[in-house]
């Protein structure tokens, strides 16, 4: 039987009082956290690995109480919104892919997450989307041979990153659907998840993303219990195996996830079976 996945998006900060809080969070409900992709903003993530990779002593404040947690830590490896930027990582890959291991041994990572969306500029290259799915391989089957994942998102506002099919072909774990994040209508998302299963070969490749910031409170209300148990029941129902948090931050203002009713519905989600039915007592 495939083993149900949800991976969360958090940021880790100076902060240590929200660190500690997202931690705690993590450790009360270990059942729905099968990997966690810590990020640091306030540090590039432009390629550069040796620049924000030395502070030893800010890293293992939380990583260290991670690894203490039966949850997989991919931190994010990448996060470039700037095409000119990631074909200088991609011309440069076989030291990059070198150092990114070295890193993720260093630290005990599981792996590793990238965010790359193309718009500053968009990538025009007639074949970008096959040269990123060529370096994703160099890369994935690299982490491979040291037992660890490879993780990117997809959207489908970017003709690289919607071309689920060829980025699916490379030997990446899991594409990350950031398209689905406020998708709660059945009418909107049923045609849209259906579609992008169909592109991918293997459903434990197809992340789909859940945007529970989306709470009436900064954030437009697109979720309640009902929505998001529908939303939830139709990945599974569908075939899918792997749901994407975005994001987790217990910072006393925003505590996303607000509502309590999520550790439920995901808790449902990683105890459904392959037919699309609850194991869970009621």
């Amino acid at each position: 039987m495939t083993t149900n996945m949800i991976s969360w998006w958090f940021d880790v900060e100076s902060n240590t009082t929200t660190n500690l809080a997202n931690i705690q969070t993590i450790s009360d409900h270990i059942e729905v956290f099968s990997r966690v992709h810590p990020c640091n903003d306030d540090l590039k993530l432009d390629g550069n690995l040796t620049e924000w990779w030395s502070d030893e002593e800010f890293i293992s404040s939380w990583n260290e109480p991670l690894k203490s947690l039966d949850t997989l830590v991919l931190p994010y490896l990448l996060d470039i919104d700037n095409s000119t930027m990631m074909h200088m990582v991609m011309s440069n890959s076989t030291a990059f892919v070198s150092d990114a291991i070295s890193i993720a041994k260093k630290y005990e990572f599981n792996g590793w997450f990238i965010d790359y969306e193309d718009e500053y500029p968009s990538d025009t290259d007639p074949s970008k989307t096959e040269n990123l799915a060529e370096f994703l391989t160099e890369l994935a089957d690299a982490l491979h041979e040291e037992g660890m994942e490879l993780t990117i998102c997809v959207a489908s506002w970017s003709p690289l990153l919607a071309d689920y099919k060829t980025l699916a072909s490379s030997s990446v774990d899991e594409l990350q659907q950031m398209s689905t994040y406020a998708m709660s209508g059945p009418e909107e998302y049923e045609p849209f998840i259906t579609d992008y299963f169909d592109k991918i070969d293997n459903p434990d490749k197809a992340g789909v993303g859940i945007g529970v910031y989306y709470d009436g409170g900064e954030y437009e209300q697109e979720w309640d219990e009902e929505s998001a148990r529908k939303f939830v029941q139709f990945v599974k129902e569908s075939g899918g195996t792997r749901l994407d948090i975005f994001r987790l931050l217990k910072n006393g203002v925003n505590d996303w996830p607000k509502d309590d009713f999520w550790w439920d519905v995901l808790g449902e989600f990683v105890d459904m079976n392959s037919n699309g039915t609850s194991t869970k007592l009621e």
